[in-house]
């Protein structure tokens, strides 16, 4: 029992890398839209398994790293390929390629500094890997006419965001009962499926939100600073 309590949420962790990796199959076929979608279902996974590490009590550093591992290409490489086959190829081969690059390597640097850096006040630091990929995804889906410059400050800000000082709230310490976080993974994961992209539709706002916010939080920290110096 202690041995498939230690699987569960590797297998979740696994399941979001196999999502990150069908979306770039799909991105290589001209399918963006369903390349999105599985970018969302691996945030799902992405979100459970380490509250499943917790509640069963198996956290480790292996799950940690796993996790990090899966995160770079499910929310850093298979975003940035989504912005280039949507919209980025349009200036041309070289600057396409340049302008592409930044977004997985300040993810790469944000999952590594994560992994380091424990802040151990119920904050992130940067905005999170998984919540910056799945909204660029997101955008992508949504945004009509997938306009280049635009597409190109969406990832320029989220890739700031990623590397920043900025303060994001961590809820994963927050308690909730494992048939609820089990019955949550079911119908989200079975409404993406079944209503594709009318059912990521609903992941927008709250990933908006959560991104305003911590910009939110980082003007506050700015004018109480600046509050000190004047005092």
């Amino acid at each position: 029992m202690q041995i498939i309590k230690k699987i569960v949420p590797s297998l979740c962790t696994l399941a979001n890398l196999i999502f990150g990796l069908i979306a770039l199959i799909y991105i290589f076929n001209g399918h963006n839209d369903w390349a999105a979608v599985f970018i969302v279902m691996g945030m799902l996974f992405d979100g459970f398994d380490g509250r499943l590490a917790r509640l069963l009590d198996v956290s480790s550093e292996f799950g940690k790293q796993l996790d990090s591992l899966s995160d770079l290409v499910t929310f850093g490489v298979a975003p940035a390929m989504l912005a280039y086959s949507s919209s980025l190829y349009q200036l041309g081969s070289i600057w396409g390629i340049l302008t592409t690059l930044p977004f997985p390597l300040m993810g790469a640097l944000r999952l590594a500094r994560f992994n380091v850096l424990t802040s151990g006040a119920g904050f992130f630091v940067g905005v999170p890997i998984t919540l910056a990929g799945g909204l660029l995804a997101l955008f992508l889906l949504y945004s009509p006419g997938h306009s280049v410059w635009l597409v190109l400050a969406v990832m320029l800000l989220l890739s700031w965001l990623m590397i920043s000082r900025v303060r994001y709230p961590d809820f994963k310490t927050v308690g909730i009962p494992k048939f609820v976080v089990l019955a949550a993974v079911a119908v989200l994961v079975g409404a993406v499926i079944f209503l594709r992209w009318q059912a990521t539709a609903f992941f927008m706002v709250p990933l908006i939100i959560y991104m305003l916010l911590g910009i939110k939080n980082f003007l506050v920290d700015i004018w109480h600073k600046h509050k000190k110096v004047r005092a």
